[in-house]
């Protein structure tokens, strides 16, 4: 059956509000999320927050995340780590491996600040080598060293949508360390855009963000950590709830909940446990289908204007990446939001991303090239 993407437009209203292409980004709220943030905060504020209920029902819903998350992972429960942004996944890693002076990390050369940043202070810290080159499996495998600890990238790049061979990749790191190092992947634009489900790549950490392709609130995100790579790490943020607590005192969790990335707001929370639930349906009846044809037919039509030039990518995902010849990307993003059309600018390469989700119709793309 035709996915129909109405459904989910009439349940997010700013994906009719404007042709919505920023997913990468942030991507809209669905109506009962914000019922149920709405709804939480009402009952914190004429009830309150304390007591024993209180202190249950936060209880539940990091229950209820964490369970949402994994199902979206196709994981178990106990794998999942509850973080705030794909940026906690990096720094919980790179944090809590048990780096030192001239050991050796790869990446590559088209990672976001999210993972970059937390490796720059690692090697001016600690005086780890961070070595980048470009996105391939050749060139990734050609860079593995004897002193090689970590090799972390991005499943899907936010700069042109290419879907990186995570599996063939794990699967060279595993062979030419000697299984010696942990492999990091970036999934902040993956999860919501592809398949997947982490313990079928081979991978030993896999981040998720919460408020772009799973469209929910701020300050929500997951970090799927495979079980026999949890020794590896340590707690790099410990607080009140990193161990059990029962009437024998604190004692370590045997899971990933361990490396929770400390409080989360409850209504964040209680917004994404709604949005992980809606975007799981309508991605179960067909929404990453539509999503990745409307795609392929906005790279068609773009490719039939001779002032733009598609960025080409050797698997493409729903993430569509141009550049409009005699105008700055920057320019051009400001003149389609103000035409009504959420795109965003990608720094350094100087791209105009459209991050194409299953709410965006034909409609859509004819708003985006009225205004082009």
């Amino acid at each position: 059956m035709t996915f129909d993407p109405s459904r989910a437009r009439a349940d997010a209203p700013s994906t009719t509000a404007a042709a919505y292409f920023n997913a990468g980004t942030f991507g809209p709220l669905p109506r009962v999320t914000s019922d149920a943030m709405h709804a939480h905060l009402e009952s914190s504020f004429e009830r309150g927050r304390l007591g024993t209920a209180g202190i249950q029902r936060w209880l539940t819903l990091m229950d209820q995340a964490r369970a949402g998350f994994a199902a979206t992972l196709s994981a178990h429960v106990d794998e999942i780590a509850l973080t705030h942004c794909t940026t906690d996944g990096c720094n919980t890693i790179v944090w809590g491996l048990p780096l030192e002076r001239g050991d050796e990390v790869i990446t590559t050369t088209h990672e976001h600040p999210g993972l970059t940043a937390p490796l720059d202070e690692l090697s001016r810290t600690r005086g780890v080598v961070v070595r980048a080159v470009e996105p391939t499996l050749d060139a990734i495998a050609s860079a593995i060293g004897p002193r090689t600890r970590l090799v972390a990238f991005s499943h899907v790049l936010w700069t042109n949508g290419d879907v990186l061979p995570v599996k063939e990749i794990a699967a060279v790191v595993r062979e030419r360390t000697d299984a010696r190092a942990f492999v990091l992947i970036d999934g902040a634009q993956s999860v919501g855009v592809i398949d997947v489900a982490p313990s079928t790549l081979g991978v030993d950490a896999y981040t998720v963000s919460g408020q772009k392709w799973l469209c929910g609130p701020s300050g929500t995100g997951a970090l799927w950590v495979k079980t026999d790579a949890l020794a590896q790490l340590g707690t790099p943020w410990p607080w009140y709830l990193s161990k059990s607590r029962g009437p024998a005192g604190p004692s370590e969790w045997p899971s990933a909940r361990r490396l929770d990335a400390s409080t989360i707001g409850m209504t964040s929370l209680a917004g994404i446990v709604a949005s992980l639930g809606w975007q799981k349906a309508q991605w179960d009846a067909g929404g990453g289908v539509h999503a990745h044809a409307l795609a392929a037919t906005l790279r068609a039509r773009l490719g039939e204007r001779s002032n733009v030039r598609v960025i080409e990518v050797p698997t493409p995902s729903s993430l569509v990446s141009f550049t409009v010849e005699g105008a700055s990307a920057g320019s051009i993003a400001h003149r389609l939001e103000a035409a009504g059309v959420m795109v965003r600018s990608i720094p350094g390469p100087e791209y105009v991303r459209a991050s194409v989700g299953f709410w965006n119709d034909e409609h859509d793309l004819d708003r985006l090239f009225a205004a082009l």
